[in-house]
């Protein structure tokens, strides 16, 4: 009969070692799984102001800080508005030298080495330049000239008809001299006395 037993004894002994602890509470409450836990939802990525809204942002917090330590004298009010009038200079020098690399890696953006007026090649450039404002009139002088109206006495309009002369006799340009006061100009020997044409061109 102890044989029979021992089985059964053992199985007493088994099944409370296999039981969960009660722990120091009371009750036995329930362990509830845990929630899944709510992954948050990413928030919606921000959008930078528009570049001119950030601008004149800029530009109206500088001049607010300037009026604000202008008329509310202060060390607090002074140095807002220097650290946004050093963050303007700070931009500028960054600007500078932004430019200063933008030309060595795109030289075709410098305007001296199409049109050099600093070294050697001045002559040739000025002359290149003549050159090309030559071609330009010629070929307006084939369609177009110039009614130079003048007033005979007055002293200023005699030295810019000297003017009219020296260009006309360089380029060719058709010319019709015109005075409004009835004085011939001795340099402007074919003018012509003003008809109404100063009124009526306006």
């Amino acid at each position: 009969m102890n044989k029979a037993l021992l089985p059964l004894l053992l199985c007493c002994f088994i099944f409370p070692a296999s039981g969960k602890d009660a722990g120091w509470q009371w009750y036995n409450e329930k362990i509830n799984p845990k929630e899944k836990e709510n992954k948050p939802v990413p928030a919606a990525p921000r959008q930078e102001p528009d570049i001119m809204q950030k601008l004149a942002a800029l530009q109206t917090a500088t001049k607010r800080a300037l009026y604000e330590a202008i008329l509310y004298p202060g060390v607090d009010n002074f140095v807002k508005y220097f650290r946004l009038q050093n963050y303007w200079t700070q931009q500028a020098g960054l600007f500078t030298m932004s430019a200063k690399k933008a030309m060595l890696a795109h030289p075709e953006l410098d305007y001296n080495l199409q049109y050099s007026h600093y070294n050697g090649t001045v002559r040739n450039q000025l002359a290149a330049d003549q050159a090309q404002q030559r071609q330009a009139i010629a070929k307006l002088a084939e369609y177009y000239g110039i009614m130079f109206f003048y007033r005979g006495q007055d002293p200023i309009d005699g030295q810019l008809a000297q003017v009219i002369n020296g260009f006309r006799d360089t380029y060719g340009l058709s010319v019709i001299p015109v005075s409004v006061d009835g004085v011939i100009n001795p340099l402007l020997p074919d003018s012509r006395t003003d008809q109404g044409q100063a009124q009526r061109l306006g």
